[in-house]
């Protein structure tokens, strides 16, 4: 079986990477890289994160390296203002990546802005380029394109992470490594998703505001109720299980973590998870965004061995995601789902351990 390499969120919280450290090997699998965002002054990104500056970042950056550790910069907002492509933003933009590389040795960068890529690419030809889950690649045509624009690697939208036949053609025809995202909490299909990302990359440039009224919490709480009246979508969300990620060895074997939003805890227990691609608990417990909401808003208790016994990674790898004549996911979210499970897990996220 071949190693998974795994690309780990950094939250802004130095104690944080101490125990991502801890646990930068194990299974015979290892962590490629962390990623992180830089000091909102510079650039958006795609999570409201805790405020981080220059030192700081620095900082980050050099303790990752003494590990032996990549780091991947995050440069992926969806929408920075309609003055994101004058020349002297752009510019500035280019004058801070060209900073971190040339001092600080940041390998790689994942953007969501295919003409961004393609500036970068330009001008930085020794760097990697990601093309991030926000540029929603879903088909052969759009993965091309970010391929052309100078994408070495590629995270596909997280709606096709169970379409095999779709990933494994992207990879032939691109030539591009594919990152698969697998703990993204989101509603399948979800067509509030682009615009809860321009509002990120907007509200990620300016963290503080808004936060004392909740306002960044509208999107959330519209999902959450969402999931709440059809708890079927706990199941037609695109994650990938830890137990599944080595049927994914023809398309690849690399995959990115979500979390820099998330607590010190729930980023080193999916960690432990993914890296020993093995979870005997609640599998609610391991997304982030929606479903990690919706669990610790209801207490809700998705049991990861039940899936086993379904086949639900067949069943949902061969059918056609259009839900019509199909209730599979419902019927089984009804079997497998407990409310009112009160776990350690969900305690210690609470800090009531």
């Amino acid at each position: 079986m071949a190693a998974l390499e795994f690309s780990v969120p950094y939250n802004n919280d130095p104690e944080t990477l101490t125990e991502i450290f801890k646990r930068k090997e194990g299974n015979g699998n290892r962590i490629r890289e962390i990623y992180l965002s830089g000091p909102e002054e510079f650039a958006g990104s795609g999570r409201i994160s805790p405020t981080l500056g220059f030192s700081d970042f620095a900082d980050a950056v050099n303790r990752i390296h003494r590990e032996g550790i990549r780091v991947n910069l995050l440069l992926n907002s969806t929408c920075e203002g309609g003055d994101w492509y004058e020349s002297g933003i752009l510019n500035g933009t280019m004058d801070y990546l060209k900073r971190v590389v040339e001092e600080y040795g940041v390998e790689a960068v994942t953007i969501a802005n295919p003409l961004y890529i393609r500036e970068v690419r330009r001008r930085f030809p020794q760097v990697e380029i990601c093309a991030s889950v926000l540029g929603d690649i879903d088909c052969v045509q759009k993965a091309i394109i970010y391929k052309k624009a100078g994408a070495d690697v590629i995270t596909p939208d997280v709606n096709i992470n169970r379409n095999l036949k779709l990933l494994k053609k992207i990879r032939e025809i691109t030539g591009a490594e594919l990152k698969l995202m697998v703990n993204e909490g989101c509603l399948f299909k979800c067509p509030f998703r682009k615009f809860h990302f321009n509002y990120i990359s907007h509200q990620s440039r300016n963290p503080g505001k808004g936060r004392a009224k909740g306002e960044d919490n509208v999107f959330s709480l519209n999902c959450i109720q969402l999931t709440k009246s059809d708890p079927s979508q706990l199941l037609k969300s695109g994650w990938i299980r830890p137990e599944d990620m080595a049927k994914y060895g023809e398309i690849s074997t690399y995959f990115k973590l979500v979390g820099r939003t998330s607590s010190r805890s729930m980023i080193a227990r999916s960690l432990d998870a993914y890296m020993q691609q093995n979870w005997d608990g609640d599998l609610l417990e391991l997304m982030a965004g929606n479903l990690y909401s919706y669990g610790m808003s209801y207490l809700m208790h998705l049991d990861n061995r039940s899936l086993d016994a379904a086949g639900f990674f067949e069943k949902v790898t061969a059918c056609d995601r259009e839900c019509i004549d199909c209730d599979f996911c419902g019927r089984l979210t009804e079997k497998i789902t407990k409310r009112g499970v009160f776990t350690s897990v969900k305690m210690k996220d609470l800090g009531l351990q």
